[in-house]
């Protein structure tokens, strides 16, 4: 009798999935950043996410700027708003899956808060050895 087993291949996910970083304690430090923002921010911060997440290759979002350099596996996302220059510092995190590490400002290769880029790698590095947890984020659709 032949072996007539199929291989039935998990289907990929057709969208880019974003997770707010979160402290193992519950805390989610991305929430309360966005919070404290305008409303006109928080509406680009959701749009950039509403768009990337219809986009398979990150290389083609609108609001991705690079990979940086002296931080292992972070990359940077920006936008506009007011007149500031808001990044998100991010990682990826599987097929498809985005974790925001940290969200600040940046001007003239500064960063506010100024410790934006060591918080994004000890978030990165809390996550990696399960020091800390992620939790997905609901893209608004109609705002």
């Amino acid at each position: 009798m032949p072996n007539n087993k199929k291989v039935i291949p998990f289907p990929q996910s057709s969208h880019w999935r974003f997770f707010d970083w979160m402290e193992a304690g519950g805390s989610n430090p991305i929430q309360e950043w966005l919070d404290d923002q305008s409303d006109e921010v928080q509406m680009t911060f959701n749009s950039i996410l509403k768009d990337a997440q219809k986009r398979r290759n990150h290389l083609e979002w609108p609001s991705y700027r690079h990979k940086m350099r002296d931080l292992e596996g972070i990359h940077e996302l920006g936008f506009k708003v007011e007149g500031k220059q808001f990044r998100l510092l991010i990682k990826f995190d599987g097929a498809m899956q985005t974790v925001i590490l940290c969200g600040c400002y940046h001007k003239m290769d500064r960063y506010t808060p100024t410790d934006a880029l060591a918080t994004a790698d000890r978030r990165a590095r809390a996550l990696s050895s399960g020091k800390a947890t992620k939790h997905e984020r609901t893209i608004e659709t109609d705002f």
